[in-house]
């Protein structure tokens, strides 16, 4: 073998070394907050291949990867914020700057081409721990539209994590009775049962049994027909004891899969909700009743909904602030939920809810979705360190961070 073909192939070893290296990381000696009923492991290893999670263990070795040494730190999955309207919403008070409404679709408004991953409300919720949002739109309507999945990656190509995946409706009283507006509701579900396609525009232009003024496009039945074949949730919100009863029936009734947001009461029918499988969406840093739907509120809501068996999702009121669901955990678990339930009800409950496939945990075949952090994620005194999205470190600075880096040291 002459000279050249000896430094070519040693160069190409070198080479495919390289890429081997940079396929696989390391991470020692943490404390892994698993969110799986491994629960928490002292001072562990994860091994990240391609993205993935590989293994989880102690004394981890790997030729391959390049490690580091956490010691001391902490390791969640990242956080998922359920329904906020992150990458749709800029400044709520310029219409401009805002994608989440229309007036031309209801049931069938998808977000998905507004969805701008360069929004400033991104990294700021990234530094808070937030690496998957659910994000759906707020039209005033009985339907807000369809929620999707997006990852806070900041990639103008590969956000989007799965489309469509729940209709939200708004049954709240007001303009008109919660009664009119749940039968309404199941007129629209039942409508939408029977069309397909090639009949929907048909169906459009003839006289529906619909009320005079409610009128639906193609889009619109298409996606209520997506909850009646039970291919996608329907996301109420709900506060009232009575009124999440109503709900319950009408899930039973219609036969569909039913979610309901708020849950203020959620505790006073928290059997019920149980033996109907419903999950709920909490925010339970709410302390006080904003409306006469939410005078049973109370702090220990979260924790007697686990005790009756109740699957629980934590969420947050404020799309800018989305990553407060955390502190909402951490005043959960104070008024006797579980620790490791308060984390899930942050990560895994909403993956599983939302069937979002292999993420809202740490566990072996999982997308490497995971947030360092300098203590206990569910105390306001921790900080994100570093977030690894599909396994590849993300900044995790915001513009606040910038601004504070820019002029303090001057």
């Amino acid at each position: 073998m002459n000279l050249n073909k000896k430094v070519f192939i040693g160069l190409l070893s070198l080479l495919i070394s390289s890429f081997s290296l940079a396929d696989e990381l390391l991470l020692k000696n943490a404390k892994i907050h698993t969110a799986t009923d491994r629960g928490t492991i002292e001072k562990a290893d994860i091994l990240i291949r391609d993205g993935k999670i590989v293994r989880i263990g102690k004394n981890i070795v790997s030729s391959r990867a390049v490690e580091k040494d956490l010691s001391g730190k902490v390791i969640s999955p990242g956080l998922i914020a359920p329904l906020t309207q992150l990458g749709i919403v800029e400044i709520e008070l310029i219409p401009e700057t805002r994608d989440d409404r229309s007036d031309i679709y209801s049931a069938g408004l998808s977000i998905d081409s507004a969805f701008n991953p360069s929004s400033t409300l991104i990294p700021y919720n990234l530094t808070g721990g937030i690496t998957v949002s659910l994000t759906s739109p707020s039209s005033s309507g009985l339907f807000s539209g369809l929620t999707s999945a997006f990852s806070l990656s900041g990639s103008l190509e590969e956000s989007l994590i799965s489309s469509n995946i729940a209709l939200s409706a708004n049954i709240g009283g007001g303009e008109d009775s919660m009664a009119a507006k749940v039968q309404l509701l199941g007129d629209s579900l039942t409508l939408s049962a029977f069309v397909e396609l090639k009949e929907c525009l048909e169906m459009h232009h003839n006289k529906s049994s619909l009320p005079d003024g409610v009128n639906y496009s193609c889009r619109d039945l298409l996606a209520l027909k997506k909850v009646v074949d039970k291919k996608i949730p329907l996301v109420v919100r709900a506060n009232r004891a009575s009124v999440i009863l109503t709900l319950i029936d009408f899930a039973k009734t219609n036969n569909i899969n039913l979610i309901i947001n708020g849950a203020e009461e959620g505790w006073r029918v928290s059997k019920q909700l149980a033996e109907a499988e419903i999950p709920v969406i909490l925010q339970p840093i709410d302390n006080i009743p904003n409306s006469f739907n939410e005078l049973g509120s109370r702090l220990d809501n979260a924790s007697l909904l686990h005790k009756s068996g109740v699957k629980i999702l934590i969420g947050s009121h404020e799309t800018h602030n989305a990553y407060l669901s955390r502190q909402g955990a951490g005043i959960a678990v104070s008024y006797g939920l579980p620790w490791e339930e308060a984390l899930k009800g942050l990560t895994k409950n909403i993956a599983e809810v939302f069937k979002l496939d292999k993420r809202g945990s740490i566990q072996p075949g999982y997308i490497a979705d995971i947030v360092i952090w300098s203590g206990d994620p569910l105390e306001v005194t921790s900080f994100v360190e570093q977030v690894y999205l599909s396994g590849e470190s993300v900044p995790a600075k915001n513009r606040s961070m910038r601004l504070k880096d820019r002029y303090i040291s001057q």
